[in-house]
């Protein structure tokens, strides 16, 4: 009996009587094995990342302003929501979610519930994608070669720059979006390959579909990053299809009808008129209407901008039933996966009230714009942040970009969408460079793919030794390239810098010491109004909820862009005496907290709020408590 196996050039031979299953068994079984250790490995050093985090759990609750805050805060919401049958609740927090969508939240929601409210729980949800991530990218590498060893290898050294890299660790142990973010776009890179073997199954393409959807909803900039590449790849690579089918609609359609049909329709036109309105607007700035003697604003437009879309919508969907035949036999199969699987969804999602202006306003240019902007500045900060945050040791990252150039050269040797990864790695990575701010966590959820070329150079190398090299020695070849690529990784500490481009503060006591000391003062009320010398954070609200496990009201009196200290004053004046929590606690921090200018959160304006405080009448003073956080004093205030 011959072995069935299959060769270096990626072939299968075996003998006649052979019978198929058997075949697929004995060349699948080893790659099975080698994924299952890589997998088992993955969620084992997850484990370990895990229990370091659990050591000490509230050191990572540091960073007032800290984004992971809100994330938490929403997805714990939602879990009390449903753990106390609230269904108003629910949706009501749900429906909130339109510049953050709300996968994360539901997942982290569904972690708590299953594992208990407790926020040491909050970084579950990134661990999945840390592990998701390493997992899809061994697959993703080992698919971009039909040789056995080359590909082993290319996966080996894709995945040991992967779970080395500090920042990456360090990201994926936080209560933020990128870790499952990474693991999503990994998920969709993989399907998409999958998906071009074998292009006329419809089921891999909608595969591809729903993951790009949940991509879409746990985060857009994501989402951006991973479609324009997989766009262009698959376009470049069905450009004669797609040219075919242009031309087969083009010849079947009269021009005049369908003219009438799109620049004719009333409802384009009345759309078009709102969408001028609409730029008018915006142009000119905040503006009202007096309506039956009220004043009814028009800035932002953002009803409008969703009036505007939803007509558009509507014509579609009419254009949809009457050439729904025609349709569908031009996108093809890849076409109608991806529109009734992914754009319909996302397409209806944009008829919620302001969820197209906030998605459209969170991907553009005007949020948080740098006035420092630079592409040089850019180009030179993400290469020191890859360099030295997401590699152990600097020199590893000019080595993962000649092995990168090396795959890119080796592109029309590799399987089918091979050009995608490349694609993704390079137009993600000139995306985040073009984006109007720079920071380091930014390259979390595609830098991964940088990874992958590279071990896909690693796998090309290799395979140029077919000539002069055995199986067996280069199979040992690359177990000692990979052996010694991992005990670099292992034989040097974790850089400082990978904690600064993580965004995770290294020094000082934990912010849950703002609240902790006077926390069983709260509990009974109905409704806590939290105001502070340096502005507000998510951080009061989770805390007081988590500890009762109810639906404590926690107010946001929002007092932001005061300019002297009268301002903030009188500011504060006005909310208190509107004000209906039971009880209202202060926290004055003279030098304790940063600032932050930008908001108007300076103490010397903000110390008006305690000014405030002291003159009003509806509420009594209560204890005062010295905080373990530099000179804060927190003050406890009792509604009459």
């Amino acid at each position: 009996m011959v072995y069935v196996g299959r060769q270096d050039d990626g072939t299968t031979y075996r003998p006649a009587d052979a019978p198929v299953s058997a075949i697929g068994t004995a060349r699948r079984w080893p790659e099975t094995a080698a994924f299952l250790i890589v997998l088992a490995a993955a969620i084992g050093i997850a484990g370990a990342m895990y229990a370091s985090y659990d050591h000490a759990p509230d050191l990572l609750w540091r960073g007032f302003y800290h984004d992971r805050n809100s994330h938490y805060s929403f997805g714990l919401d939602l879990a009390l929501a449903t753990r106390g049958l609230e269904p108003g609740w629910f949706f009501s927090e749900l429906e909130k979610a339109k510049v953050w969508p709300p996968f994360h939240g539901l997942v982290l929601a569904g972690v708590l519930l299953l594992g208990g409210i407790d926020h040491r729980l909050g970084v579950v949800p990134s661990l999945i994608g840390w592990v998701m991530t390493i997992a899809f990218v061994w697959l993703i590498a080992r698919r971009l070669f039909a040789d056995r060893s080359s590909g082993l290898f290319a996966a080996a050294v894709a995945v040991i720059f992967t779970a080395a890299s500090p920042t990456f660790r360090l990201i994926s142990t936080d209560v933020m979006l990128e870790g499952l973010g990474a693991g999503l776009s990994a998920a969709g890179l993989w399907a998409y390959l999958r998906a071009e073997t074998k292009p006329d199954l419809p089921g891999r393409w909608r595969l591809l579909a729903l993951i790009l959807t949940v991509l879409f909803f746990h985060k857009g900039n994501y989402w951006g990053l991973l479609i324009a590449p997989l766009a262009v790849a698959y376009a470049t690579s069905h450009w004669r299809e797609m040219a075919t089918g242009v031309r087969t609609v083009w010849a079947a359609t009269n021009p005049r009808t369908a003219l009438k049909a799109t620049v004719g329709s009333p409802l384009l036109i009345l759309a078009a008129v709102v969408t001028v309105l609409v730029a008018t607007i915006y142009a000119r700035g905040p503006m009202a209407l007096d309506l039956f003697g009220r004043s009814v604003s028009l800035y932002p437009p953002e009803n409008l901008t969703t009036l505007a879309y939803a007509l558009v919508f509507l014509w579609w969907s009419l254009t949809w039933l009457r050439h729904r035949g025609a349709i569908d036999r031009t996108l093809g199969t890849a076409g109608r996966a991806i529109l009734y699987w992914h754009l319909t969804p996302i397409a209806i999602s944009f008829l919620l009230p302001h969820r197209l202006s906030k998605f459209l306003w969170f991907v553009g240019p005007a949020n948080n714009a740098d006035p420092n902007y630079s592409l040089i500045k850019g180009v030179q900060f993400y290469w020191t942040v890859f360099a030295d945050g997401f590699h152990q040791v600097p020199w590893l990252a000019p080595i993962v970009i000649a092995l990168a150039l090396i795959g890119a050269i080796a592109i029309p040797k590799l399987t089918p969408g091979a050009r995608a990864v490349f694609l993704f790695a390079l137009l993600a990575w000139i995306g985040v460079i073009v984006h109007p701010q720079h920071q380091g966590r930014f390259m979390s959820t595609w830098v991964f793919a940088v990874w992958i070329c590279a071990g896909t150079g690693a796998g090309v190398l290799l395979s140029l030794t077919r000539a002069w090299l055995s199986p067996v020695w280069r199979g040992a070849v690359a177990a000692v390239l990979a052996a010694a690529l991992l005990a670099v990784n292992l034989a040097w500490p974790t850089p400082r810098a990978a904690a600064v481009y993580a965004l995770q503060d290294a020094s000082g006591p934990s912010d849950l010491e703002l609240i902790r000391p006077y926390l069983a003062e709260l509990d009974g009320a109905h409704e806590v109004a939290m105001f502070t010398t340096f502005g507000m954070s998510k951080l009061f609200a989770w805390v007081i909820r988590e500890h009762c496990r109810c639906h404590t009201i926690v107010d946001d009196p929002f007092i932001a862009g005061v300019t002297s200290r009268e301002a903030a004053r009188a500011l504060m004046a006005d909310r208190i005496g509107h004000a209906t929590a039971d009880v209202v606690v202060t926290i004055d921090a003279p030098h304790s907290r940063d600032e932050s200018p930008a908001f108007g959160w300076v103490h010397a304006n903000m110390v008006g709020i305690i000014d405030a405080m002291a003159e009003q009448t509806r509420y009594v003073r209560g204890n005062s408590y010295a905080l373990p956080i530099g000179d804060a004093t927190a003050t406890i205030w009792r509604r009459r």
